[in-house]
């Protein structure tokens, strides 16, 4: 393929008007070849699950420190913008504190929450989905474990909202939404010193990294905000996301009553089908090719990734959910290689616990009404869930 055989889309992904139907409206450009143009941002896209996994694992030629759709303009570049060695340098005292293994003495706090908010949840019988389970949870248990000693965090919300909104900082959805964030970016930055964490905390050790010379003291405040920035806001979509997918699929709902130990799985199918970031970007560092498109040295590349988890060259029936799904684990929604999620560990912990705590207490999930997308340049899913849980 040469680039004038390169499809182009002329239309723009992030407006108010496309991000509703972004899933249609992508998988329908992003067929047209494994690799397009994305005119208004001089972007390469894709939408297919083989190019994205190069793009994540090859970061010598896809690399990180460049941005596909812009700089953000108050995102710290550590870790989220770094490639090896630098990468590694906060990357492998965060995994110490991430991994499976040292999450795993958090379990039994999670879920003893999980079961206490699940009875007053269950008891409301009409809840939003995303307010009443999703954020009411990853709002009390994250903030926790971290440690923070006071915080009024509904706030967290709005930072977040701005934050993923930074991913295409020119346009009017993110300028719209720093002009109505306030004072929201000098209160977080408030939070995030030292003394308004608990020593003995996630938090706390994090400092006490610094304190050690395992991190400076610089890196240790930059991890505590890129903890909070990338930890929660996701998982209270995926949850938000993963309860639309359950209340509009009832027999899978009933499948998971069958056999709870698919509530794991439950989560990564989530994921596949509505991951809950919508881009990742990457700058190419040198001449290569990509599916027979020749790419140059400055060229950048996009792969959308609620059209990658639809892959049909990947899954069988990819628009089917389906909580028992085999091999589920391929998905790119947390991506892969050297800068695959930290906290993916994490999240799967805090999915596990508040549907798992529904699932042995509520019967049926009803929708109520029409869910609302929420309208955000990367955060992709849902701002309004509403449903009727029915007691089991």
């Amino acid at each position: 393929m040469t680039l004038l055989d390169v499809p182009r889309i002329a239309l723009d992904p992030f407006t108010y008007e496309t991000i509703p139907d972004n899933l249609q409206i992508m998988s329908e450009a992003l067929a047209q070849a494994p690799v397009c143009w994305l005119e208004p941002y001089g972007v390469y896209v894709t939408g297919r699950h083989a190019l994205a996994q190069v793009m994540f694992k090859e970061w010598e030629v896809f690399t990180s420190t460049v941005k596909a759709f812009g700089e953000r303009e108050f995102i710290r570049k550590t870790l989220v913008q770094e490639d090896p060695p630098d990468h590694g340098r906060v990357r492998k005292p965060m995994m110490s504190l991430f991994s499976p293994l040292a999450l795993k003495e958090y379990d039994a706090y999670f879920r003893a929450e999980a079961e206490t908010m699940a009875d007053e949840i269950v008891a409301m019988g009409e809840v939003d989905g995303v307010e009443d389970i999703a954020a009411r949870y990853v709002l009390k248990v994250f903030p926790d474990i971290l440690g923070v000693i006071d915080m009024d965090r509904p706030r967290l919300l709005p930072w977040a909202d701005l934050a993923f909104n930074s991913n295409v900082p020119g346009n009017q959805i993110f300028l719209d939404c720093k002009a109505r964030s306030g004072d929201v970016l000098e209160w977080f930055a408030h939070q995030m010193r030292r003394e308004n964490f608990r020593p003995d905390s996630m938090g706390g050790q994090i400092f006490r990294m610094a304190d050690e010379g395992i991190l400076s003291l610089e890196d240790a405040q930059t991890l505590v905000v890129i903890i909070f920035s990338a930890g929660f806001d996701t998982t209270i979509l995926a949850i938000g996301n993963g309860l639309k997918l359950l209340a509009d699929n009832p027999d899978q709902w009933d499948r998971l009553r069958e056999a709870p130990e698919l509530v794991r799985t439950a989560f990564e199918e989530t994921l596949r089908m509505e991951p809950p970031a919508r881009t990742v970007g990457r700058g190419v560092t040198r001449d290569t090719d990509l599916w027979g498109v020749p790419l140059r040295a400055g060229d950048k590349v996009a792969s959308f990734l609620n059209v990658v988890g639809r892959d049909p060259a990947v899954w069988d029936d990819p628009d089917a959910f389906r909580v028992d799904r085999r091999k589920v684990l391929g998905h790119m929604a947390f991506g892969a290689g050297v800068h695959a999620c930290a906290g993916q560990a994490l999240s799967r912990m805090e999915y596990s616990a508040i549907i798992g705590a529904l699932v042995s207490r509520v019967r049926r999930i009803e929708p109520t009404g029409p869910a609302e997308r929420k309208i955000n340049n990367n955060a992709s899913g849902f701002a309004r869930v509403p449903l009727r849980l029915i007691p089991a």
